[in-house]
């Protein structure tokens, strides 16, 4: 069996010509993963703000990212996803050198927002480069790809950036740098990659005439609407695992600071690992079914889980160390096929604007998620559960009849 053969058996995409691609995703993940985990610790170093100060101002900025992908996608459509990535990595840097200069809760709040506003117009146009780049039948098998090299590289960028923290305040300083430069690296691979230009400058003379009827035509179409709105809810249930989870132990298993990192790092193992193999699995089933299936697999984890809050303690690590792999194996279904049923369902005309609408869910869903978690922890650790079970449930019902298929989404996808 060949190399390449063996490869695609374990749901890799195909790689020739396109190794810039999976390489400046690792770059992206590896500078993220410097900065990400010490955000806020950073501030408290390196400013004099408050924690409240640093939390506030944050939150507003991250308001800037929810309607980032929607107003981006035009830009996609006109200009091409080579030169909105390009321009957007060149955002990202900029807002991460200003962090060096924040002394006022002002000042972090634009620079912060630069960034956010940034991060949410490039994740519509890098899965539009991904496509033009690697066709509809391989975008599958790339987000995948791209998804474990970022889980992995994420964990990496953490571990270095333990080491350098230890320096103080020059440590935290060099993380903000070293994440600016990762983004202009990235740039300047994409945008002088021969491959990537080539696609630039026929976006530029495809989109002279612009696209007939903008997002009216996005927002006409039924399916495509049932899809946002139900990913909506199933993102709020993706974040549970970074937000509420560290949470809910620390309210069930007080005493036990090592399990959440724990919980977390079965989680990204078993992403990194199993990504792929389960991106080829559900090669030729409907997106609707594989999605379904996500919803019910997380419901299960979403008991698994809670159930874990009224069990000794024995009995309820095990619940949570198998709640999290059933939560993990529904992330596995999900991520992919959520990401790869938009680009089907899109006109290549207006792809950037179906990607963009697309990515406004996931935004939207990050600012409901931290209220929502708190404010049912508040009310005891057995209230988050059902309400996630709900969600399940609600984007289960949102998805429609089972009429999303490959098939027929690839169709939709055609040129007209």
């Amino acid at each position: 069996m060949t190399v390449t053969r063996r490869a695609e058996r374990l749901g890799l995409p195909r790689m020739r010509g396109l190794h810039r691609l999976w390489i400046s995703a690792a770059v992206d993940s590896l500078g993220s993963g410097l900065f990400l985990p010490f955000t806020i610790p950073y501030f408290l170093v390196v400013s004099d703000l408050g924690l409240l100060a640093i939390g506030t101002a944050l939150s507003v900025a991250a308001l800037a990212g929810v309607p980032a992908g929607v107003m981006a996608g035009p830009l996609v459509d006109r200009f091409g996803a080579t030169a909105v990535v390009v321009g957007c990595n060149v955002l990202r840097a900029t807002g991460f050198l200003a962090y060096l200069w924040v002394s006022e809760p002002w000042h972090l709040v634009l620079a912060a927002a630069l960034v956010y506003w940034a991060d949410g117009a490039w994740l519509p146009a890098q899965g539009a480069l991904v496509v033009d780049l690697a066709g509809l039948d391989q975008q599958p098998r790339w987000f995948a790809l791209i998804r474990s090299t970022r889980n992995a590289a994420l964990g990496l960028g953490a571990v270095v950036a333990a080491s350098v923290v230890g320096f103080g305040v020059d440590g935290y300083r060099v993380l903000a740098v070293a994440n600016a430069a990762s983004f202009l690296l990235i740039g300047v691979l994409i945008g002088t990659w021969p491959k990537a230009r080539a696609l630039a400058g026929r976006g530029r003379a495809a989109a002279q005439p612009r696209p007939e009827g903008g997002y009216r035509v996005v927002l006409r179409d039924r399916p495509f609407k049932r899809l946002v709105l139900a990913n909506g809810f199933f993102v709020v249930v993706v974040y549970a695992i970074v937000l509420l989870v560290p949470a809910y132990v620390g309210l069930a298993l007080p005493g036990l600071a090592w399990l959440p990192g724990a919980l977390f790092t079965v989680n990204t193992v078993l992403v990194v690992l199993a990504q792929g193999p389960v991106v080829r699995w559900t090669e030729g089933r409907g997106e609707v079914e594989v999605l379904r299936l996500a919803a019910a697999v997380w419901a299960a984890s979403m008991v698994l889980l809670g159930a874990a809050a009224f069990l000794p303690t024995g009995a309820a690590l095990v619940a949570l160390f198998l709640g999290v792999v059933v939560f993990t194996a529904a992330e596995l279904l999900f991520a992919p096929t959520s990401s790869a049923f938009a680009v089907r369902l899109a006109p290549p005309g207006l792809r950037g604007r179906y990607l963009g609408t697309h990515q406004m869910s996931w935004g939207a869903a990050m600012v409901v998620a931290p209220v929502l978690f708190t404010g049912l922890l508040s009310l005891g650790p057995g209230w988050p559960w059902p309400v996630l079970v709900a969600c399940c449930a609600t984007g289960w019902l949102l998805l429609g009849d089972r009429r999303g298929t490959r098939g027929v989404s690839a169709r939709r996808a055609a040129p007209r």
